[in-house]
């Protein structure tokens, strides 16, 4: 369960088996206050409320069923752009993304469509490993770990709460993902298209996330090397023959 979430443990050099987030520190103030401090400034959370309720919204699914959306969209969009074909096709795109929306209660996905398109068009789709995996589930699901274990630690889930969170997180990538190598890439085409709304950031974040990726393929204290996704299947996953370049 806490694997799913290995990503943030590694960049927050946090506990890869403890639910607790992090270790004390004398003299840096105590996990929980670190833990409630950054639930307020990067989720907005300061209650159990707020904590469960911003879980349920990541196993919901938050920016993975935007994507799921726009992205063959945003390709056709992209490619009739290019080749000055049929121009309207992206104002079709984004009438059609607007009516969706006002159905689906789902705010700017014309908005996402268009972030995507410049993604695509710029080339930093083709930082991520190829063939682009489709599925950024593995996004909100590795945020899911992150945020249970962070409102475990300042207080707002007991640990019966978060170790469900956890569990349900795991079922989720078990059923979307055959192994660490496809969870992975999904996390990192999720992180893209979360980051895309601002191209100058873009590159910089993607290489950061694709190197903390690439550590948990190989590095020998991975917990994606220790344990499998599926119990049936060996850990260790290979790092993707194509690991991306540049734009």
């Amino acid at each position: 369960m806490l694997a799913v979430g290995a990503f943030y443990a590694r960049s927050n050099r946090a506990f890869n088996d403890t639910l607790a987030l992090l270790p004390e520190e004398t003299g840096s103030g105590t996990r929980r206050e670190k833990a409630i401090g950054s639930l307020a400034d990067a989720w907005r959370v300061t209650s159990a409320e707020e904590a469960t309720g911003t879980l349920n919204g990541l196993l919901a699914g938050m920016h993975a069923p935007r994507f799921g959306i726009v992205h063959s969209l945003a390709l056709a969009g992209a490619a009739a752009t290019a080749a000055e074909t049929w121009t309207r096709v992206p104002e079709q795109h984004r009438a059609f993304l607007r009516q969706v929306a006002a159905v689906h209660g789902m705010d700017d996905l014309d908005r996402d469509y268009d972030n995507w398109m410049q993604a695509v068009k710029f080339g930093f789709v083709n930082l991520l490993p190829q063939p682009l995996n489709t599925d950024a589930t593995a996004w909100d699901l590795a945020r899911l770990v992150h945020v249970a274990r962070a409102s475990h630690t300042a207080g707002y889930l007991d640990e019966a709460s978060a170790w469900g969170f956890l569990a349900r997180g795991l079922a989720e990538a078990q059923q979307h993902y055959r192994n660490w190598r496809q969870f992975g890439t999904g996390f990192l085409t999720g992180g893209l298209f979360w980051c895309c709304g601002d191209l100058s950031e873009v590159a910089g974040q993607t290489r950061t996330r694709l190197g903390m990726v690439r550590g948990l393929y190989v590095r020998p204290d991975s917990p994606w090397r220790r344990i499998a996704l599926h119990p049936a299947e060996p850990a260790n996953p290979a790092e993707p023959a194509n690991p991306g370049t540049e734009p």
